[in-house]
């Protein structure tokens, strides 16, 4: 995502890889995906909160079946909305604009954002769709772009191949055309840091596309990528990443050539795509059952053999959702569920030690799924 600043959000899903590593082999793939569950106790609130590295600031989790939106203290995991805030049906994702000083949530089944002032949590709604999915802010919090139609139930599909943008100063809005494939419907939207490009994985379509932002035009498409679910660029504007979850794999994409030069198996279902700020472990949400995170080390991809661990986070009859990582990418609060019915929650991992050390449950049933992650404290 796009800041002026160290971004405060979902920061390191969007600062990526500098790709000096030469590409050695084409779709190198991990013999054996090393699973583990930490079963030690987790860290107690007051070790935690005596840790200056440990997280401060809040986090904030949307509730896709009861519409609502829940926000912790990231330190403590503390609930600071009691009891849970009505943010539109359907809530599905959610990002904010520090700039703004306002919160976004995609109410897909209500065809709107809805946006929540992050001082007073007042609340109000515009009309954006059909279907709006995920969400993402510029750097400079001036625009928010929203994926569309994503998992479409219908034939025809509903909308078209575009994507949103909200104008965070008037919230207007701008429609525009993310793929010169008519069937193919936006999903991970995701703007460079610098603000030129915005590149989008349609899920629907199984593509990846770069566009130019000032002129809108569709610079490259790159096809074949079942279920393209979300992307992040290097910073240095060389290679992308993608997380496809038809293929559960992570495939990287040569950023001169639009060539895909490796794809490595990482999981069931991948989706949220992270990377430390050293740019050498990309971590990745896990859609399946139990759920749980995948961790790649970078330098070894293109290798016969790529370093990937998989976690589980949640333990036997949960699925995983979405993932957030703190700007110094030590932590990744990542959502998980147990179905409409069950509760699901939050849960905290060290990418340091990738160790679970500490879990909140979601105040209520439902599934909790976006997540955002303020580096600043609560206003409210």
């Amino acid at each position: 995502m796009n800041r002026t600043q160290s971004p405060e959000g979902r920061v390191t899903r969007h600062a990526l890889v500098a790709a000096a590593i030469a590409i050695v082999s084409l779709f190198g793939t991990p013999a054996d995906l090393v699973t583990t569950f930490s079963t030690r106790a987790l860290a107690a609130p007051q070790a935690r909160e005596a840790d200056s590295d440990g997280p401060k600031g809040t986090v904030w989790v949307v509730n896709r079946d009861f519409g609502q939106l829940a926000i912790f203290d990231a330190a403590t995991g503390d609930l600071l909305t009691t009891p849970p805030l009505a943010v539109g049906r359907g809530a599905h994702d959610i990002c904010i604009s520090e700039q703004a000083h306002k919160a976004y949530i995609t109410a897909e089944t209500d065809n709107a954002v809805t946006i929540v002032d992050t001082d007073t949590l007042a609340t109000e709604s515009i009309p954006v769709g059909p279907l709006p999915h995920h969400i993402e802010p510029a750097n400079d919090g001036h625009t928010i772009y929203v994926s569309l139609a994503s998992h479409p139930t219908t034939q025809p599909a509903p909308g078209r191949n575009e994507y949103a943008a909200i104008d965070t100063r008037d919230n207007s809005v701008t429609y525009v055309s993310s793929s010169t494939n008519s069937a193919a419907r936006s999903h991970g939207v995701t703007p460079t840091q610098g603000g030129d490009k915005l590149y989008v994985a349609h899920d629907t379509g199984n593509e990846v596309t770069g566009l130019d932002l000032e002129t809108g035009a569709i610079e490259f498409t790159v096809t074949g990528i079942p279920r393209a679910e979300e992307v992040i660029p290097s910073r240095f504007g060389d290679v992308l990443w993608v997380s496809s979850r038809g293929s559960n794999s992570v495939k990287r994409i040569d950023l001169v050539s639009h060539e895909i030069t490796a794809e490595v198996a990482v999981g069931v279902q991948p989706e949220s795509i992270m990377l430390t700020p050293d740019e050498l472990t990309l971590v990745v949400s896990l859609r399946g059952s139990p759920a749980s995170l995948g961790f790649i080390d970078t330098a070894t991809v293109g290798a016969p053999t790529p370093a990937v661990q998989v976690i589980e986070i949640a333990g036997p009859g949960s699925a995983g959702d979405l993932a957030v990582m703190s700007p110094n990418g030590h932590f990744v609060f990542a959502t998980y569920d147990k179905g409409t019915s069950g509760i699901g929650g939050v849960v905290v991992v060290d990418v340091r030690t990738r160790e679970v050390v500490n879990r909140w449950d979601y105040p209520g049933t439902g599934r909790p799924h976006g997540i955002w992650y303020s580096r600043k404290a609560a206003r409210f």
